[in-house]
């Protein structure tokens, strides 16, 4: 049976807000928008490599090898138990991505930012176990939750965030939108992935900014 053509332009907002790429956005909005890129001026290519490649070369490698193996039935994971492995994939990733920057003694809010999305990660395996929550919702949730809890909790130079702020939400909007246009998720599984992205993410980066010291 030939499927239905999907609409492009929501395939595009899928892509471009794919969950994938959020730890890499978050990281340039640090080094673009902060004064956090003038405390590692020269030293991007350190942060953003290890990011991009462990939060989404890997996890998206992972999902080829298993669609070429026959461990999934699509790239886009639309049957909910095709994604629990992936997941895991992306929880250990994402774990050895935190070791890393961990290690490195960074400071504990920018620990924090890496930690929310492993934390969303483990939330998101546990709750798919039982129902399809939008990883995509989730992943842009996270990303407006820790640029949030950055600006208003981190001592940093505060960028005007009105336009940013409008950008994110409306993307957000589309993405949400998108989803349920491409028959993804209903409309409750968009909105349950948006908030607890939002909130874990916030909350997780404003107990780093509150903490002097990682043990």
């Amino acid at each position: 049976m030939r499927r239905e053509k999907e609409p492009v332009l929501a395939q595009a907002i899928s892509i471009i807000a794919h969950p994938l790429f959020m730890a890499t956005y978050g990281v340039c909005f640090l080094f673009l928008c902060t004064s956090f890129g003038a405390l590692f001026a020269g030293q991007s290519v350190k942060f953003l490599l290890p990011v991009f490649l462990l939060s989404c070369v890997v996890p998206a490698i992972s999902i080829f090898f298993m669609k070429q193996a026959g461990l999934v039935k699509d790239y886009d994971l639309r049957d909910r138990h095709d994604r629990l492995l992936p997941f895991l994939v992306s929880i250990l990733s994402h774990a050895l991505l935190f070791y890393y920057f961990f290690r490195a003694g960074l400071y504990p809010w920018f620990i924090a930012t890496l930690a929310a999305p492993l934390i969303l990660l483990v939330m998101g395996a546990i709750i798919t176990l039982y129902w399809k929550i939008s990883a995509h919702m989730l992943g842009i949730g996270g990303l407006i939750g820790s640029i949030l809890s950055v600006c208003y909790n981190v001592n940093l130079s505060r960028p005007n965030l009105s336009n940013l702020l409008i950008i994110l939400f409306i993307l957000a909007g589309c993405l949400g939108v998108s989803r349920l246009v491409l028959k993804r998720h209903t409309p409750a599984q968009v909105y349950a992935g948006f908030c607890l992205g939002l909130v874990i993410s916030y909350t997780c980066v404003w107990f780093g900014a509150n903490l002097k010291y990682i043990f």
